[in-house]
């Protein structure tokens, strides 16, 4: 992976709305629109659009089920690492220095 794919990576996850879809997939798999909405704090239409864009830079596919979409994560080695490291430094206890 060279450094224009991993700033766009950056760029991509910068928005808090689609670091939270990726992360709602990683925990749980696949989701539907209707199974992300619960966990976020948008609309339908903005939630499409952000799934749209997380789409079209590969790291999430789709598949359909009678009339279901389902997301779920890309098979990206480095995005699952980075996910992995962020999961991480959020669930840390800061603990004040002395």
């Amino acid at each position: 992976m060279d450094l224009r794919t991993v700033v766009e990576l950056f760029k991509v996850l910068s928005h808090p709305t689609r670091l939270r879809i990726v992360l709602l997939l990683k925990e749980h798999g696949q989701l539907c629109v209707c199974e992300l909405m619960p966990h976020l704090n948008t609309t339908q239409p903005n939630l499409s659009q952000h799934l749209a864009v997380l789409r079209l830079n590969g790291l999430v596919e789709t598949h359909k089920t009678k009339n279901m979409i389902y997301y779920r994560l890309a098979e990206n080695e480095f995005l699952l690492h980075l996910l992995n490291n962020v999961e991480s430094f959020l669930t840390k206890e800061v603990t004040p220095s002395e």
